[in-house]
């Protein structure tokens, strides 16, 4: 789904006070925690690699969630991990808004160490924290454990963590660079600053075979899959997006979504 400019807009300032809402914070901003390693862009691999994955998702997306099991494994296996690839994850929150928000805040929290571990949990509980979203239930103490898990081990700082400010304008900013890179559905990858077209990437085959022409390397031709359309991954409906009165993490309903989502209002 294309966003307009100003659902874009708005989507990047929700950003700025979602968190808080969530928590029922009072709006001081001056939470304490890791704040320095949290403001950097956090990448694996190597910084000379010569070639930079760089992927726009969110990990209440299913379709990046499919993406991450079928693809993002395989690559930091094959490709990072080798020194081929440095890859680069940049947060583009989408419904339910304020439960997305909440677990990027949580691995930017864990810092730089252990950022794409909470990623790899959140991906992993996906399912169970939507179904919780959807039936009204304890999307907040589900996200405490994962935070504990990375060494946020009290609700205090786990409070902290999501109402600090530094952390909330960082988030903004990697929605801020996608809207200006023209991201506008999930997961979108970028390969050394060109964006990927169609959906045959998605698979790990095409994937790889991408990787391999970027690095000069002889690859195997390929079979893509037919009726890979876009009507597969329909975006979040109206009904999904957020609202002033929908921003508590405990309640906020969503709708059954499938496929790609763009980032929700």
């Amino acid at each position: 789904m294309k966003l307009n400019a100003l659902t874009r807009r708005t989507a990047i300032l929700a950003v700025s006070f979602l968190t808080m809402a969530a928590c029922g914070a009072s709006g001081d901003e001056s939470g304490e925690g890791p704040n320095s390693a949290a403001l950097q862009e956090i990448s694996l691999g190597e910084a000379d690699a010569p070639v930079t994955i760089v992927e726009y998702a969110s990990w209440t997306c299913p379709a990046c969630l499919q993406f991450h099991n079928e693809v993002v494994g395989n690559l930091k296996e094959d490709y990072v991990d080798t020194g081929k690839v440095r890859y680069v994850f940049r947060e583009f929150p989408t419904a339910p808004a304020n439960v997305s928000v909440a677990g990027f805040a949580l691995a930017r929290c864990a810092g730089e160490d252990r950022y794409y571990d909470v990623l790899d949990e959140l991906f992993s509980r996906q399912t169970a924290i939507l179904s919780l979203a959807r039936q009204g239930g304890q999307v907040k103490q589900a996200l405490q454990q994962i935070g504990a898990n990375h060494g946020i081990t009290d609700e205090t700082e786990f409070d902290a963590c999501l109402n600090n400010s530094d952390i909330r304008r960082a988030i903004s900013a990697s929605v801020a660079a996608g809207d200006e890179a023209g991201v506008n559905a999930t997961p979108t990858v970028f390969l050394n600053g060109e964006q990927l077209e169609g959906y045959e990437w998605r698979q790990w085959p095409a994937m790889q075979t991408m990787l391999d022409e970027a690095l000069g390397e002889d690859a195997p031709e390929i079979a893509t899959e037919a009726g890979m359309e876009e009507a597969e991954t329909p975006a979040m409906t109206d009904e999904g997006d957020m609202s002033d009165e929908s921003m508590n993490i405990e309640t906020e309903s969503m709708d059954e979504t499938e496929g790609e989502a763009a980032p929700q209002q």
